[in-house]
């Protein structure tokens, strides 16, 4: 409470929760509705009000009716852009009626979710819908959500697919955690688990210097016992499908691969593969392709 003169200011702390709960129950019972959006068919009775008061794209749609919206503001760097003019097709009733291409429905529906509710329903099955509509609609807090789900999220078990999708939606942050999760967990395996691990497919990071760099620091987190598996785990790596440049500053570098002959012997056909493009079709073996 606030006073001026003889005039008295009192702040209701419950009246943007009531008004919140007003909002969701008119949507809830379809009252009031002025404009549809439709996703995958799907479509879903909303309030202008609402949708332009969380989201920039529908706050310039909606200021100027009978026009395209303006561009989207500058993403932070590492995201992926995404134009409305691509994403977003309206009807000739754009005001009223909108077709939203690029949203899932599903996804659609749970963002809509939170601007009614301030709640948002994620799972690691449904992330990357609410995150690719959050973003195509410019609702910023929504992409949030969805960024610190999955940093919490990150464990041996799913770090693949929140690689995958941190990939994908450029989240540098979130990439950067699932692989720091996958190194320290990746310490703690014995020689027959780290031997499947580079067997496996696909193989648990995107390039072949990555699953190099991993098997190093397995090697080198007990050298004294493990450094004697170093050219059973060497045989498993495709040396060849590293540029050459890398070979020689961060292979080329490490001291067994000059020391051990079996690991020697790698890298010079991984060099001689490079050094000898117009025969690489001759000599395709299991390090080449």
């Amino acid at each position: 409470m606030s006073r001026s003169g003889d005039r008295t200011s009192t702040f209701d702390p419950s009246h943007s929760d009531n008004l919140l709960h007003g909002l969701n129950l008119l949507w809830r019972k379809q009252l009031f509705c002025d404009v549809t959006l439709t996703a995958q068919g799907q479509q879903f009775h909303c309030h202008k009000a609402v949708l332009a008061s969380c989201s920039q794209y529908f706050r310039s749609l909606f200021s100027t009716p009978n026009k395209q919206p303006p561009p989207p503001p500058q993403e932070e760097p590492g995201t992926p852009s995404s134009s409305p003019d691509d994403k977003l097709l309206t009807s000739p009733r754009a005001i009223n009626n909108l077709v939203l291409q690029g949203c899932s429905s599903i996804g659609l529906r749970l963002v809509l979710e939170y601007l009614y509710t301030a709640n948002v329903t994620l799972s690691l099955d449904t992330v990357e819908e609410v995150l690719s509509v959050s973003k195509i609609l410019h609702i910023p807090q929504v992409t949030k959500l969805c960024v610190q789900f999955l940093n919490d999220q990150i464990s041996v078990q799913n770090y693949k697919q929140v690689c995958k999708i941190a990939a994908l939606h450029g989240l540098e942050e979130t990439k950067k955690l699932a692989n720091k999760y996958l190194v320290e967990d990746v310490l703690l395996l014995n020689f027959e688990e780290m031997r499947a691990l580079l067997d496996s497919l696909p193989p648990p990071v995107e390039s072949e210097l990555a699953l190099f760099q991993m098997s190093v620091l397995w090697l080198e987190h007990d050298r004294e016992t493990r450094m004697q598996y170093a050219p059973d785990l060497m045989k498993r790596l495709r040396f060849a499908l590293i540029p050459a440049p890398e070979l020689v500053e961060r292979v080329q570098s490490v001291d067994f691969m000059r020391t051990d002959p079996v690991c020697q012997k790698l890298l010079l056909d991984a060099m001689n593969y490079h050094l000898m493009p117009f025969r690489q079709h001759c000599r395709q073996s299991l390090a080449s392709r």
